[in-house]
């Protein structure tokens, strides 16, 4: 009984963990005139909570403690929670580490059945807690004390339904993970990390434009459609084959999320297309280096976002008006496929 409430119990946590990180900087943005203050907060805990989750892979592949690392990111979470309005600065530090553990050590336990659906149920609830926890603080709810509380209730719980540890051995970890139908090589690697790249730039800028202009009912339906798309995706990829089902979301959504960004129905599909395709793209990508999966969940959920965000640091004038970065990352995406084809049917 308890090993099928472990997945939506993480689920609600990865909501949990990420409506606080959104409205801590929702409290951030709406409470301070500085904006220097306001995108140092922004990169800092960007720069944590994704870009931390790779050396916390690492770390949880050794010691393979994931019920321990998850309390542990719940108390991060509680003290960031405590000293949010008398340190915000630390609170923000602690959130984001909290946040880059959380998504390793909960990813990782959720991808152990080699489905992409636990994945998607896992993933699911992160943007719309992130949406909602922007949209509470700017709204002036006063959610300190209900934040510590439900931490403390999360911390117990999570005692009583025990969390697997999956530390594996060494032999095992290096033997190559295959599977039939999967054949996967570095090509394989670069073109899925591409085709997250190129969504997630243009759904990380546009989401940010919306909180700037206030356009919370845009952002309530982009939370929906991230939301149902990731398990829908996740339900679907399992039936179609992961890597097919990451070419038609991928390739999909990109176009729409760059070139419909102000027609609210297409740009939705687009995100919704774009979530779809996370829980096959982590699949693969845990396939990828060998079936380790903090690896293959820090690469998606992690990497993916920084490169994404990376992308930001472009002048924004030069990418309305020049198609060449989208043209050509696509491009770019089709010449590694067919590399790659061309590669198997030569061996």
């Amino acid at each position: 009984m308890k090993s099928k409430i472990i997945i939506p119990f993480l689920a609600l946590g990865h909501g949990i963990n990420d409506l606080l990180a959104g409205y801590f900087l929702g409290c951030l943005a709406a409470g301070s005139g500085d904006i220097t203050r306001i995108g140092l907060s922004l990169l800092l805990y960007n720069l944590l909570a994704f870009g931390g989750q790779y050396p916390v892979a690492i770390w949880l592949e050794r010691i393979g403690q994931h019920q321990k690392m998850i309390s542990g990111a719940f108390l991060l979470n509680l003290g960031a929670a405590v000293l949010f309005f008398s340190i915000p600065s630390l609170a923000v530090v602690m959130a984001g580490i909290a946040s880059a553990i959380y998504h390793v050590a909960g990813g990782s336990v959720c991808a152990s059945r080699d489905k992409a659906l636990p994945i998607g149920l896992f993933a699911a609830p992160g943007v719309a807690g992130l949406i909602a926890g922007g949209y509470l603080a700017w709204e002036q709810y006063q959610l300190q004390w209900p934040l510590v509380s439900i931490c403390i209730l999360f911390i117990v719980v999570i005692q009583f339904i025990g969390i697997p540890n999956m530390v594996a051995s060494q032999s095992s970890r290096d033997q190559p993970v295959t599977s039939p139908g999967i054949h996967l090589d570095k090509h394989d690697l670069i073109m899925i990390l591409l085709l997250l790249v190129i969504s997630l730039r243009s759904a990380v800028w546009n989401i940010f434009q919306l909180l700037h202009d206030q356009q919370y009912d845009w952002l309530l339906a982009i939370a929906l459609a991230a939301f149902a798309g990731k398990i829908l995706g996740g339900w679907l990829a399992d039936r179609v084959g992961w890597k097919t089902y990451t070419w038609l979301s991928m390739t999909a959504a990109a176009p729409l999320i760059h070139f419909f960004r102000n027609e609210l129905l297409l740009f939705c599909i687009g995100i919704g297309l774009l979530q779809s395709g996370i829980p096959a793209t982590t699949a693969l990508l845990i396939r990828s280096v060998n079936g380790k999966k903090e690896r293959g969940i820090a690469l998606s959920f992690g990497a993916a976002i920084i490169l994404g965000a990376l992308i930001m640091v472009i002048p924004q004038a030069i990418l309305s008006a020049s198609l060449l970065l989208p043209v050509g990352l696509l491009a770019g995406m089709f010449l590694l496929f067919w590399v790659t084809d061309r590669k198997k049917l030569l061996h």
